[in-house]
């Protein structure tokens, strides 16, 4: 490995390791905290440096770097074809949401985020990719997009012809749902 490759390796590992110390708080570690279903999506691409840069900028109480590496995340994301990376930049954007005043524009850059992610991978007939997605809508609190990418879901697994990925789909849908209702408080 390369002096320049085990830098950002270990960049990465560093700024891994603080987004997930900085997640736990976001989402209320020791209060009954939502896990994901996959596990986290993260992503490495030509977005990281930006991210990396981001979370730096977030250590440093600078919320405007904080929001200027988001939005090169958010380019370099958006620039490159695949659905992943506007996951994690996504996911990103939320932890600007620490910083006051920018709360409610933290988790509007997510949601719309989010959508380019979704529809990326239903064009791509990424099942992942959808249930990700709908996933991610979970977290924000939107039931009604959950349920849309979950039937987008749903056709995708029926187009395969596998019943066990459709059968997975509505296992997650299940699990999804019952996690609205927690967070709601309904039972």
């Amino acid at each position: 490995m390369t002096l320049l490759a085990q830098r950002i390796f270990k960049g990465t590992e560093q700024a891994q390791r603080g987004s997930r110390e900085r997640d736990g708080a976001l989402h209320g570690e020791g209060r009954s905290t939502m896990r994901s279903l996959f596990g986290k999506v993260e992503a490495f691409g030509p977005w990281t440096a930006h991210i990396q840069a981001m979370d730096q900028a977030i250590a440093e109480n600078a919320p405007g770097e904080g929001v200027r590496a988001w939005r090169q995340a958010y380019s370099a994301a958006l620039s490159h074809p695949g659905w992943l990376g506007l996951l994690t930049v996504a996911a990103a954007s939320l932890r600007l949401g620490q910083f006051p005043g920018l709360s409610r524009g933290a988790v509007a850059r997510a949601r719309e985020t989010y959508w380019i992610a979704f529809f990326r991978a239903r064009q791509q007939h990424s099942l992942n990719g959808v249930l990700h997605a709908a996933e991610a809508f979970g977290m924000l609190g939107d039931q009604a997009t959950v349920e849309q990418c979950v039937r987008v879901a749903e056709g995708l697994a029926s187009q395969t012809g596998d019943v066990e990925e459709v059968n997975r789909v509505r296992r997650i849908a299940s699990r999804l749902a019952e996690r609205t209702e927690e967070r709601t408080g309904a039972i």
